[in-house]
């Protein structure tokens, strides 16, 4: 069985088909594949659906969700997630984290280019 999945309507699936699942990820990924993009003042927090599971362990959760963080003192952190609604919770905790580091850090971090 293969380890790529198919988001419709909110509800994840396991498509063991690689062709089956190539074409639907040729047609509908890009419609599904963003859960949540916020922009902060000095970079952005962003939710996707990966479509392939980012886990090597077939006993564990796929992780299907995938929180990163772009620009700011947080850049780079990455978080994964099993589910759609852990996904969009992950996110907001991810936004709340970026906001209060750059509350607590008027000095833009490094690399900022300012």
């Amino acid at each position: 069985m293969g380890r790529y999945f198919i988001l419709s309507e909110g509800t994840v699936s396991e498509e063991p088909d690689y062709e089956a699942w190539s074409k639907w990820y040729e047609n509908a990924y890009e419609g599904v594949s963003n859960i949540a993009h916020t922009e902060t003042a000095q970079g952005t927090v962003t939710t996707k659906f990966t479509a392939m599971s980012m886990t090597l362990d077939k006993k564990a959760a796929p992780m299907v969700f995938e929180t990163t963080v772009s620009g700011g003192w947080l850049d780079g952190k990455i978080e994964r997630y099993p589910t759609v609604e852990e996904a969009k919770k992950g996110h907001d905790s991810w936004v709340e984290k970026v906001k209060k580091e750059e509350d607590e850090n008027v000095v833009p971090p490094p690399g900022a280019g300012w």
